[in-house]
Formats: C-alpha cells, structure tokens, sequence
C-alpha cells in the first residue's frame, strides 16, 4: 500500500464517522424536546347538554376514576380535588390514543408511560406533549354533571 492512499483513506474513515456522530447528535436532539410543550386549558364553562356521569358519593375527595358514559360513548376522567369541585378529562391520551386512566398521584397512559396531572390536564412525563382536554364539570344536586 501506498503512503499517499493512507491520508485519502483516513480521511475518508475521519469524514465519514464526523459525519455519522454529527447525524446521531441531530437525530438525539439537545434534550430540550424532553419535557413536555404544553399549557393546562383555561377551565370551560358549562355550555350544550348536561350529561350525569355518577354520583357524588361515588368519588371521594382525592379519588381519580375513569367513566364510561353510555350516553355519548366515551370515557372520561374525572378527580375530585376538594369538597365542591370535580374535574374532567377526556380519557383519551394525546401520544397515540390510547386510554388513559387512574394512577396513584396522577392519570397514567399504559401504552407509553405518558403521565398527566389530575389538577389541569398537562402532560407531566413519558412521549405525550400536550394536555387531556378539560370539560365542565359540577356538582349538581349530589351528581357529577359534565357539558362535553
């Protein structure tokens, strides 16, 4: 082998693992795509038809539970955070689709670990970037009523 084709063969290999590094590095990204790109939804008012989901008694202060409402076909989260107030979620995780539900401290997407916090909806962890969406909800002569 010639000295001359060793520095065109370094070269070579040199350019070719900078340019693959350089491609690896993009493709990481600086990380600052990691935490979630999302803003908890201003709370809705109660507009359209009221839709009774359980009753009150049914959630106690604290509590998350996912509800199937037979009326619209869809499940919804709902937490209890105080005494007078209910909050509701689509139960629908905003990764992929996939359905959300009830954790120890906040909702939980079991299909990617997506985690979103039961006070405004906002993604919290795992690939999700954006918040559940909120409806009205209230406490109506002791049922939870929503406005989907």
């Amino acid at each position: 082998m010639s000295t001359s084709a060793q520095p065109c063969r370094r070269l070579v290999l040199g350019s070719t693992l900078a340019l693959g590094a350089g491609t690896t590095l993009a493709a990481c990204g600086d990380g600052s795509s990691a935490a979630p790109q999302n803003t908890s939804q201003p709370v809705p008012e109660p507009t359209g038809t009221p839709l009774t989901v359980a009753p009150v008694a049914d959630l106690p202060v604290g509590a998350m539970v996912n509800v199937d409402a037979e009326a619209t076909g869809e499940t919804y989260l709902l937490y209890r955070k105080d005494d007078e107030t209910v909050l509701a979620y689509t139960a629908v995780c905003t990764h992929a689709g996939c359905r959300v539900g009830p954790g120890e401290a906040d909702f939980i997407c079991p299909c990617h670990e997506s985690h979103f916090n039961p006070d405004d909806g906002t993604a919290t962890g795992g690939p999700a970037r954006e918040a559940l969406t909120r409806y009205a909800a209230e406490i109506t002569d002791g049922k939870i009523v929503l406005y989907p």
